[in-house]
């Protein structure tokens, strides 16, 4: 039976059960009211169970989607509409919390643990509760990611130690068959005309591939066995090569920066650059509410006919050779807008208050916008300012998204790694140990915001800036012969993109 991410038993029956569609909260709209004759300490009890069980489930079947080689799993639709219905219920689990503080029950205040800011309720003095009391009805979100976090980190470890087991037992037997690597290839065999003298490329046909779809160690005696087509000279000096590439790479190579397969490559030229604005962070309980996008050339020049210039949200901001410039506003349901989110108005100006009606369709619901987006995000790549975070709210409201990348027709470049890596002026600090790669930080690094001016948290407005920091930026990489241009750049596009492969059983 398949576990959630949590290690539990997944109950597909009890999944069946939930009306998805109309709610799988505890409780009805007259309990979100205060003095209503129900507890609110236990509906609140009995949604932050169902959200936990629910989320553990999704957290599961995105991992379950993405290594699912065969394509025995042909659509995303259930985590999307299971990441519906959470949205509601956190949404009824927010005016619960809102009950008990116009009861008197507790007090609630928003606090730091490790990756994730949680919801704290604190009893009030003289109140009927205690805070031992309120322990069941406390967010216990943090401690489940934190403890995932961790698992996930041994797990890595773990792997890592696996292949390197796997790679030195290539490279024992290596040393068995043809003796000490560092006596060296016998240099009384006769050169061939096809000698690869000075090449990296140290795999030849039939030699097994080491890595994680196929974690055994091969049989040596059948792989050597097999590959009689080699003239043994030639296939002797290969095998030395190998041996060595392994063991120098196992003893000197670097830890990789994971968001370097985002970076672009040399050939980038069009792209769309795109921003969300959120109510929240986790894509599977809040709601998109401002999307912004354009569209810039890096290397060949602005379309002709791409129009006048466009009016920004501030003066400050200029067109440049950015074009097709759009900008949606969506909704939240009429439950969170009750509650309300006064970091959003901080932060964005956008008050979720004011944004229900027609005039604010819940994107969502929203099938023409999804279908329309998705088109955009699979004509050219696309570019955001940590894009993981773009990627992960795509994949839970962007109806064909998943299935367009995991099927290799979505690649995503993110600007945060070219900052980090790419960018001399991000120098670490005390409060940023990897360097200032903020959004802001990056821009006026560039020249694409002035010192004085301000990131303007809105969709477009991030958008255009972080594209022409972008095109600043590799002109100049090109110039100087780093990044993309430099060792180790990639040739092509660059960025992320699935490649399809069948798991090897």
């Amino acid at each position: 039976m398949l576990r959630d991410a949590d290690d539990h038993d997944i109950d597909w029956d009890w999944v069946r059960s939930l009306d998805l569609e109309h709610g799988i909260g505890a409780a009805s709209p007259a309990d979100l009211e205060p003095g209503a004759a129900s507890s609110a300490f236990d509906l609140l009890k009995a949604d932050l169970a169902i959200r936990d069980r629910l989320e553990a489930i999704l957290a599961k079947m995105s991992m379950t989607f993405m290594r699912d080689f065969d394509r025995h799993i042909k659509t995303y639709e259930l985590p999307r509409a299971l990441a519906y219905a959470d949205r509601r219920l956190t949404d009824q689990i927010d005016l619960l919390r809102d009950r008990g503080v116009a009861e008197g029950l507790w007090t609630v205040a928003d606090e730091d643990r490790q990756r994730v800011t949680v919801p704290v309720l604190h009893a009030v003095e003289g109140g009927p509760l205690s805070d031992e009391a309120l322990e069941p009805v406390q967010d216990h979100t943090a401690e489940i990611v934190n403890a995932r976090a961790e698992r996930r980190k041994a797990d890595r470890a773990k792997r890592e130690e696996a292949r390197h087991e796997r790679q030195m037992a290539l490279f024992e037997a290596d040393e068995k068959q043809y003796g000490s690597v560092e006596a060296g290839p016998d240099e009384s065999a006769p050169a061939d005309s096809s000698s690869d003298q000075g090449s990296t490329d140290y795999l030849i046909e039939a030699q097994p591939v080491i890595n994680d779809d196929n974690p055994a160690v091969p049989n040596v005696e059948q792989a050597y066995a097999n590959e009689t087509a080699v003239p043994e000279a030639r296939f002797e000096r290969k095998r030395h090569a190998a041996a060595e590439h392994v063991a120098a790479r196992q003893a000197a190579a670097p830890k990789d920066y994971w968001r370097e397969v985002y970076l672009p490559g040399r050939d980038v030229d069009n792209v769309m650059g795109i921003d969300l604005e959120t109510n929240g962070t986790e894509p599977y309980r809040a709601y998109i509410i401002d999307v912004g996008f354009e569209y810039m050339n890096m290397r060949s020049p602005r379309p002709a006919n791409a129009g006048a210039d466009y009016s920004y949200d501030k003066d400050y901001y200029e067109s440049g050779d950015a074009y097709d410039q759009h900008r949606f506003s969506f909704g939240v349901t009429p439950e969170a807008a009750r509650h309300g989110n006064a970091f959003i108005i901080e932060l964005t100006g956008i008050d979720i208050s004011q944004r229900t009606g027609a005039e604010f369709p819940l994107f969502d619901e929203d099938a023409a916008a999804q279908a329309d987006l998705l088109r955009r995000l699979t004509s050219q790549p696309y570019v955001a300012h940590m894009a993981t975070f773009e990627h992960s709210f795509f994949m839970l409201n962007v109806a064909g998204y998943a299935e367009a990348y995991r099927n290799g027709h979505v690649t995503i470049i993110d600007t945060l790694p070219m900052s980090r890596l790419w960018d001399e002026g991000s120098i670490p600090s005390e409060d940023h140990p990897d360097g200032d790669n903020r959004l802001d930080a990056y821009a006026k690094r560039q020249g694409a915001l002035h010192e004085d001016d301000a990131e303007r948290h809105l969709g477009l407005e991030d958008s255009h800036i972080m594209l022409l920091a972008m095109k600043h930026h590799l002109a100049q990489l090109k110039a100087e012969a780093r990044g993309p241009w430099g060792p180790g750049g990639k040739p092509g596009v660059g960025g992320k993109r699935i490649i399809a492969r069948r798991h090897r059983r």
